[in-house]
């Protein structure tokens, strides 16, 4: 989506071909989309303050709030306008607007959100505002740089950028906001947009006598300069990245874009390792260890799925040691699959290999029939729970003995200690059933159970 100081919006879902929408008149600067709703607001004190849309296309002017906006940003439920007046407003659904922060030394350029914090970067003082709940702001002191006049600032893979809009060429970063790193670029491009995509921070802006008004950066410390492919002279004022392209505009009304060179797809982790837990009554606990590959950014949280092919409960788990999460409101001795999955900022991780569950009241160990009473003919489906043995790592690894009356056969438990079998073609009558192993050099054997296999 594309804005300007038109009755005109462009719409594209290549990056390549644009179709124009009629808006309502104004000086649309500033435009994000939250909350099921695309809003754009204007860079000037004027009627109308506010168009918003639910498809991008069909637009309503609005009362919105009054000010010089210049960006705007969704997060944490929350929409988050900035000024070149000093002015902070937000809104929680865009039709209703508070006034948190009103400076006029200030002359804000640029907002985002990420790691549970809005940052938005001024160029009259060199300063950067931040805010965890958006209603809340404080300057940060000392800033970043009183020599920098910013233009934007962007958040990704962990790490907010501040980019300089002057000729100083300054580069701002910080992982959690309040501590920033300085350094330079060069050539010097003053930035007045930035996004980040695929692994790759983006500045557009101008540079005095040249043409490579583009900058990009994978480590925030190395920036390379990129010709821009239209009139050098026309500074480029604004850049976003969404389904592997990144597209520019300009104040010529110029609109460039370009494939992202890597493949975000690859770039999600790989699933968690070792996935195992213990099982009691109605809850099973998982423990995971983090996966052989983060993919292109740091894993920031994990999440387990476990169902029983009528009702799916899932679980989330924080970055540790050892994630783990606990699901409750199980059923006993009923049969669950659980896969558990790694998350990064370009997604989630295919599923683990799936490891069945069989919540039960006593964690002793135990051999029953899933049911106690079955046909000739049908399966008899045995669970075994409640396994001790775990000499190896996190596995369970004593191989298990089920007797089923005169009948015996084995069972490797899972990683949960648990074993499922089945036997095809049980014999007619009543039959007692126990299990034995060893484990830590030490014999275990369950207490007796009985199934009967009816004629």
């Amino acid at each position: 989506m594309a804005i300007g100081h038109s009755p005109y919006i462009g719409i594209s879902t290549t990056g390549a071909t644009w179709t124009e929408y009629p808006v309502p008149s104004g000086s649309w600067q500033s435009v994000a989309y939250g909350d099921g709703q695309w809003v754009a607001l204007s860079s000037t004190d004027t009627n109308p303050e506010e168009i918003v849309s639910t498809n991008g296309k069909s637009w309503t002017s609005t009362n919105g709030p009054a000010g010089a906006w210049t960006a705007l940003t969704f997060g944490d439920g929350l929409f988050v306008a900035v000024s070149s007046t000093g002015q902070i407003d937000t809104s929680t659904n865009a039709a209703q607007w508070s006034n948190v922060w009103d400076h006029t030394n200030y002359d804000f350029t640029s907002v985002t959100y990420g790691n549970g914090h809005f940052v938005a970067t001024d160029s009259a003082l060199g300063a950067v505002a931040i805010s965890t709940n958006g209603a809340q702001w404080s300057r940060l002191f000392p800033a970043p740089s009183t020599s920098a006049k910013w233009g934007a600032v962007v958040y990704g893979d962990g790490v907010f950028v501040a980019l300089d809009g002057s000729s100083n060429g300054y580069v701002a970063t910080s992982v959690n906001a309040s501590v920033w790193a300085l350094s330079k670029i060069s050539p010097v491009v003053e930035i007045a947009g930035a996004t980040f995509g695929c692994g790759t921070f983006v500045g557009v802006g101008q540079t005095a006598g040249s043409s490579e008004d583009f900058i990009s950066s994978t480590s925030t410390t190395t920036w390379i300069t990129t010709a821009v492919p239209v009139d050098p002279m026309s500074p480029w004022t604004a850049v976003g990245y969404g389904d592997h392209h990144f597209v520019a505009v300009d104040s010529s009304g110029n609109i460039a874009w370009s494939n992202s060179s890597t493949d975000c797809a690859s770039a999600v982790p790989s699933s968690p390792q070792q996935v195992s837990g213990n099982v009691s009554s109605g809850r099973v606990w998982t423990y995971m260890h983090p996966p052989s590959s983060a993919g292109g950014s740091p894993v920031n949280s994990y999440r387990v799925n476990i169902s029983n092919g009528s009702f799916t409960k899932v679980c989330s788990a924080p970055v540790y040691f050892e994630p783990n999460c606990i699901i409750n409101g199980l059923a006993n001795h009923q049969v669950y699959w659980l896969t558990a999955q790694s998350h990064s900022r370009f997604g989630y991780s295919v599923p683990s290999d799936p490891q069945f569950v069989i919540p039960v009241a006593s964690a002793n160990f135990e051999a029953v029939a899933s049911a106690p009473t079955v046909s000739s003919g049908s399966p008899l489906v045995l669970q075994v729970t409640g396994v001790r043995a775990n000499s190896e790592g996190i596995y369970p690894n004593a191989l298990i003995t089920v007797h089923v009356g005169a009948t015996t056969t084995a069972c490797h438990p899972s990683p949960f200690g648990e074993c499922l079998l089945t036997i095809s073609n049980p014999p007619v009558g009543s039959d007692v059933i126990y299990a034995t192993y060893t484990g830590y050099g030490k014999s275990y054997q369950s207490p007796t159970s009985h199934v009967t296999v009816e004629s």
